[in-house]
């Protein structure tokens, strides 16, 4: 990435090359005069959604810019990176996200950007609201956003970037056309990765996709935390887990002395890749055959009503995370359910 652009110019001017077409589906839509002001853009976290709604935006903003050019790995990686911090971007793009040290999106928040879509535009383009992530809204503060996606100031455009849309509220959900962004295909996510200089092998890059569940801004993100390494040490805390070495109290004690976020991520893909395989054996998946068994062989006792369990479980508190829950407690009591027990399910 060049020392000069900001994560806003390089997510608005280029796109990974999974996202060409649906950002051209928007450009119809806004060409044909079909675009709606509002718009929820979804899928698993690491599809580049944001990229997409920062590109759209540039477009809406700057109906002369040309096309979006192909956005190179290491680049994405720096800017998806560096994106909250504090940088020059169009005065009429309002990018809200949670602040500092924090998790969730507050009311003040966006009652100040509802402020500020009453001021006329400054280019006398468009105005444009990114919400990202809108599942970090407080209640407050998604009831604060309804009301401007019902009474939308002229012009202005609203795009909301979802990982679970399922705890959006309803009546968020009614006032924005979906759009859903699927993993890309795993060809797509090798070849975009593998591109970059760097020395990781292809063969790497494809273990790095299995942790990341297929995302490829996971897959960057794992990279750059030396997952490929961690991998190996959570298999192995795993398997002793299961054997009853190890006290699981121990192992949440080390991921609540760091950023648990992304060992659970790791846990709810481990989680989605053994009930996958249980529930179709004899069916080939492109990313979790680049995996190895292993955590079959750690939890195999645990029947598939047990996994769902668990994996919700998984899910519930990664969702939770800031939102004032007591992640130690909940944390400590999940991982206490991978032990074994006597007549465990």
């Amino acid at each position: 990435m060049d020392s000069d652009s900001s994560p806003a110019d390089v997510f608005s001017t280029q796109l990974c090359p999974w996202l060409f077409e649906p950002y051209a589906l928007l450009e119809n839509a806004h060409r044909e005069g079909q675009l709606g002001h509002g718009w929820l853009l979804t899928g698993p976290a690491g599809v580049g959604k944001l990229n997409l709604a920062l590109a759209m935006a540039n477009r809406l903003l700057n109906p002369d810019a040309a096309a979006p050019a192909r956005l190179p790995a290491a680049d994405a990686n720096t800017a998806m990176t560096t994106r909250h911090e504090p940088t020059n971007h169009h005065p009429d793009l309002h990018w809200v996200f949670p602040e500092p040290k924090k998790r969730s999106i507050s009311v003040a928040q966006i009652r100040q950007t509802a402020d500020a879509l009453m001021l006329t535009s400054l280019y006398g383009q468009a105005k444009i609201v990114i919400v990202e992530p809108a599942d970090a809204l407080t209640l407050e503060a998604a009831n604060a956003l309804l009301k401007t996606l019902e009474e939308p100031t002229r012009d202005t455009y609203l795009f909301l970037v979802s990982h679970q849309a399922g705890h959006l509220p309803a009546t968020i959900k009614s006032r924005c056309q979906t759009l859903s962004l699927p993993q890309p295909p795993l060809e797509s996510s090798l070849n975009w990765l593998s591109a970059q200089p760097g020395g990781v092998s292809r063969a790497d890059w494809a273990q790095l996709l299995v942790l990341a569940g297929g995302s490829p801004f996971r897959a960057l993100t794992l990279y750059e935390n030396e997952y490929h390494n961690k991998n190996r040490c959570f298999e192995e805390k795993f398997q002793l887990i299961s054997e009853r070495k190890l006290d699981p109290q121990e192992v949440a004690e080390e991921w609540l002395k760091q950023d648990i976020e992304l060992p659970l991520t790791w846990l709810s893909i481990r989680l989605q890749r053994v009930i996958q395989a249980r529930m179709a054996p004899d069916v080939s998946n492109p990313v979790t055959d680049l995996g190895s068994d292993r955590l079959h062989n750690t939890w195999r006792a645990l029947t598939l009503r047990g996994l769902f369990g668990r994996l919700e479980a998984t899910e519930t508190l990664l969702g939770q995370l800031g939102r004032g829950t007591n992640a130690d407690l909940a944390l400590r009591v999940l991982l206490l359910d991978f032990q074994p027990r006597r007549g465990r399910t």
